[in-house]
């Protein structure tokens, strides 16, 4: 059941270099052992965040990717993170037992091969690796775009759109931009204290000439790893962008960033929807009260009367306390969708790190409102997120809120 990825060549001595997710350590010795003439297995993973920081840092051309009756999704998940973001990375899917439903899902994402262990003799694993060799590999990434939007200004766009990059930075250790297409003095720039040199007109200008050196030299990259472009510093810039430079922004962004976070403008102007139909995840905030939720549902029928599936379209209840007028279940009756996550509010930890111009995972990580935003990272991810936590002793950490 081979597909025809691509595959990169061998090293020059014969031999190149691959990861294995599984949290089987036999199943880990035994692929290594089998693929070894040909293989060079760099590690054997069993966390999916561990797993994309180390194919951040990795050369590797193969993974192998363990998928269990009780993890479909979680492996799935990471299964398709690997394809879109890595293309020239060659996957192969080891099941415990033959599911039909799981290697049609396999194929169609473009894994080289499904591997059922002990119904080939014991040599599924070499014989699947030599009939993937030999082909060429693509270029490039093919980054996920995940869009933060609210129809009016101060309901925490921005913020959540900073700390989320940096939640995502956190988990994956890969490439992560922030982009700022609030290009009326957008407020990236203030919130994480920077001044901006490059911007998203600058980029537009140079895209012709634009390359992977020429990019990372010129972006501003954060303390924390990720990567910001900021608003325009002149007003007149934003006026001298139309549509498809936005859509020719993005899809060369994609190219080098395994996710990019969009901080949208409050309207519905043309730059806004080429970046809006350029997202993976177009996400609606609300917050927990009657009027705002009034206005997503608002905002959610004119994106689907411009035929945006509600696979791409989430919700995320902004600011919630335990006394707000309307809870997570009553907003998702109301809107008649389900909260993809809920934020708490935390005015004083937000306004702590507003004031030194850095993310809330720098000096407030055990916060609720920082768990809740890891949480939604993770989710993005694919990954299962962790439970909150709850008690007595998370109050008195977290205040009375």
């Amino acid at each position: 059941m081979p597909s025809n990825t691509p595959i990169p060549p061998p090293e020059a001595n014969g031999r190149i270099s691959g990861l294995v997710y599984t949290r089987d350590e036999t199943l880990a010795q035994d692929i290594e052992r089998a693929v070894q003439p040909i293989c060079r297995i760099e590690a054997a993973i069993a966390s999916i965040q561990e797993m994309l920081q180390s194919l951040e840092h990795n050369d590797a051309k193969i993974c192998f990717v363990h998928i269990t009756g009780d993890q479909i999704d979680d492996g799935m998940a990471l299964v398709r993170q690997l394809r879109r973001s890595r293309p020239g990375l060659g996957v192969f899917i080891v099941a415990d037992r033959k599911d039909p439903d799981l290697i049609l899902q396999g194929l169609r994402l473009g894994v080289l091969d499904v591997i059922i262990p002990g119904t080939d003799g014991g040599d599924g694993f070499l014989s699947a690796l030599q009939h993937a060799l030999g082909r060429q590999a693509t270029e490039g990434r093919n980054g996920f775009v995940y869009a933060l939007f609210s129809l009016k200004g101060g309901q925490g766009v921005t913020t959540l759109s900073v700390n989320l990059a940096d939640q995502i930075q956190l988990l994956t250790g890969g490439r992560v931009l922030l982009l700022d297409l609030n290009l009326y003095l957008g407020d990236v720039g203030a919130l994480v204290n920077i001044h901006p040199d490059v911007t998203p007109f600058d980029l537009i200008r140079d895209l012709a000439r634009m390359d992977e050196n020429l990019l990372f030299s010129s972006l501003h990259r954060h303390a924390r790893g990720f990567y910001i472009l900021p608003s325009p510093a002149v007003i007149s810039d934003a006026e001298r962008i139309h549509r498809d430079q936005i859509s020719a922004m993005i899809k060369l962004l994609k190219r080098y960033f395994s996710h990019i976070v969009v901080d949208l403008p409050h309207d519905f102007s043309e730059r806004t929807l080429a970046a809006a139909e350029a997202s993976d995840r177009l996400m609606l905030l609300v917050e927990p009260d009657l009027v705002s939720v009034k206005s997503a549902q608002q905002v959610l029928n004119f994106f689907q009367e411009l035929n945006y599936g509600d696979d791409r379209m989430a919700f995320l209840l902004n600011r919630l306390t335990k006394s707000s007028v309307l809870q997570p279940e009553d907003v998702e009756m109301v809107l008649k969708q389900p909260l993809l996550a809920t934020v708490a509010n935390d005015w004083p930890a937000l306004t702590r790190a507003a004031r030194k111009g850095e993310p809330l995972g720098v000096a407030h990580q055990r916060r609720r409102i920082t768990h809740d935003l890891y949480a939604l990272a993770a989710r993005l991810l694919g990954m299962t997120p962790p439970a909150a936590r709850t008690g007595w002793f998370h109050w008195i950490i977290n205040g009375n809120r």
